[in-house]
């Protein structure tokens, strides 16, 4: 199904952007600076790349599901560059208020902050509970050094913070308060407000936007977009992750897995939308981004597909390309 070369497909609908509209302020319970940022050696980051790769070859195999992506590595100039990016981000842990909720979550902006407000990007994390909590220099935070603020919720329940998350339920509210906390920061430009979601958090994504999230343009990366069939191929999600977070689960499943689906509803996707995906990714499947982008154009959707092939779930063959992405697809949509 899919070519051995990168694919891009772009289409413009030349929808309306939706653009952030103003909420009552959100109280910030508290704010704390993170732990600096400790710039691994090239050794160091080779060790910890082939450790998350056998873990990941380890985690397939568990579910009977083949991994067919190659070991990345970075030539040791990047990660200098890298380092350096870091160097110049400045991280902040929160903890607000979600439906009466204290949730955790990590802000990252440019270490010099220039006079006017900056755009804001909302990244919605992967992974469910602790696996996939957002560490506090995770990758994303270069997008704060191309000059945004960056929020990122843990969700209710996750790193310390109140509450029980629901893979999509109320714990969605914890993305839409995310806005009056940026709102009350005062150096968030809130006529450009993104969403950006990887994995589970593109699923989170959609789920806000067709909630009241408004942004002006989407962009996710891996996206969970049909937990019918994704529960048919990787059945262990059922088991151990849906059943235990969705409510009422044994007797709604069917329902809340379609609920949870933008390939049930891609009419309700009036934003912009980057779907990017990597053709070997086992965790979500790419088969599910194509017809996707193929239901947002036969709706009349704007959006830009875009297939890396043989990568992974986290894109880590074309990272850099998948940033530059992101961000040319956010400032195409600035107001």
């Amino acid at each position: 199904m899919f070519a051995h070369r990168r694919v891009s497909i772009f289409v413009a609908a030349m929808l309306t952007p939706v653009l952030a509209q103003a909420q009552p302020a959100g109280p910030v319970a508290s704010q704390s600076t993170c732990p600096p940022y400790e710039a691994p050696t090239y050794e160091q980051y080779v060790e910890n790349a082939q450790r998350l790769y056998a873990n990941e070859m380890e985690a397939a195999k568990s579910e009977g599901v083949p991994m067919r992506s190659a070991l990345a590595l970075m030539p040791r100039e990047l990660l200098d560059r890298d380092n350096a990016v870091s160097r110049a981000v400045e991280c902040t842990s929160i903890v607000y208020l979600s439906d009466g909720l204290k949730v955790k979550a990590l802000m990252w902006r440019p270490q010099d902050q220039v006079a006017k407000p900056l755009p804001l990007i909302v990244y919605n994390r992967g992974g469910n509970r602790e696996f996939g909590r957002v560490s506090t220099w995770n990758g994303v935070h270069r997008l704060a050094a191309e000059g945004f603020v960056v929020l990122a919720s843990q969700y209710r329940g996750v790193d310390g913070g109140e509450g029980q998350e629901e893979f999509g339920g109320a714990d969605v509210h914890d993305i839409l308060n995310l806005v009056p906390v940026a709102q009350s920061l005062g150096f968030v430009d809130m006529n450009n407000v993104f969403m950006l979601g990887w994995s589970r958090g593109g699923m989170m994504t959609f789920l806000a936007a067709t909630q009241g999230m408004r942004v002006n343009a989407l962009a996710v990366w891996g996206p969970l977009l049909d937990l019918v069939e994704e529960g048919k191929r990787r059945p262990a999600m059922i088991e151990n992750v849906w059943s235990e977070l969705m409510p009422d689960f044994a007797n709604r499943g069917d329902a809340l897995l379609r609920e949870r689906s933008a390939m049930y509803w891609p009419e309700k996707i009036y934003t912009p939308t980057l779907l990017m995906h990597g053709s070997a990714d086992w965790r979500a499947s790419p088969a599910d981004t194509l017809v996707f982008a193929q239901k947002l154009q036969q709706a009349g959707k704007t959006y830009e597909l875009v297939m890396y092939a043989n990568d992974d779930h986290s894109l880590s063959l074309n990272k850099d390309d998948s940033y530059r992405r992101i961000v040319l697809w956010f400032r195409k949509h600035m107001r």
